[in-house]
């Protein structure tokens, strides 16, 4: 009987050792996992959003609309089927949108207003003329500024109008000036309309 007890307790007394090693991991796990959980990397989310910028004369810059943000601790915003539409002479120009959409966390300024927008899948940017024609540039990836109003791509790029195709991969535009610079693998085709 003797013998038996002297394995019983040394048994016990690992089993014990074991108990009490498991509860204080599986503890140590589940306060990790809640510590993790509560350190979120983002510091606002909005839906419905709706920004207005006014130049230094107070009339309309530009405008934009996503249906919904995210803001991160490193001051980069996500945006959500975003709209954005650049105003000349008090008149909308050029309207943007795309799936998605990216706002720097870097200024292109000292202004911290000027952020590079990067635009993200069935991009189009699109305008009308005071005659009603219609102007549509498409593509995958689009980095506008839009205090500049320029924007470019490395990616491959098509721009419609009333009467010219044209396609390149890569291109850079001056929304102010209506300057468009294709880059290369350049192709195009002209109808003239007749009245």
């Amino acid at each position: 009987m003797q013998r038996f007890s002297l394995f019983i307790i040394p048994g016990l007394i690992a089993l014990a050792v074991f108990v009490s090693i498991n509860t204080f991991e599986s503890v140590t796990l589940v306060q990790d996992a809640h510590n993790s959980a509560v350190s979120l990397d983002y510091d606002a989310y909005s839906e419905g959003i709706n920004s207005v910028r006014y130049d230094d004369e107070g009339a309309i810059h530009y405008t934009l609309q996503a249906i919904s943000q995210v803001h991160y601790n490193d001051d980069r915003t996500e945006l959500e089927r975003p709209l954005i539409r650049l105003f000349q002479q008090g008149d909308t120009r050029w309207n943007i949108v795309a799936n998605s959409g990216k706002i720097s966390a870097t200024q292109t300024t000292t202004d911290a207003s000027s952020r590079i927008i990067e635009l993200l899948g069935n991009v189009e940017v699109y305008s009308i003329d005071e005659y009603g024609n219609r102007t549509v540039l498409t593509t995958d990836f689009l980095s506008l500024d839009p205090n500049l109003e320029t924007m470019e791509t490395d990616q491959a790029v098509t721009l419609v109008t009333t009467n010219l195709q044209q396609s390149s991969i890569g291109m850079f535009a001056d929304l102010k000036l209506d300057e468009i610079v294709f880059h290369r693998d350049n192709r195009g085709s002209y109808e003239k309309i007749s009245n």
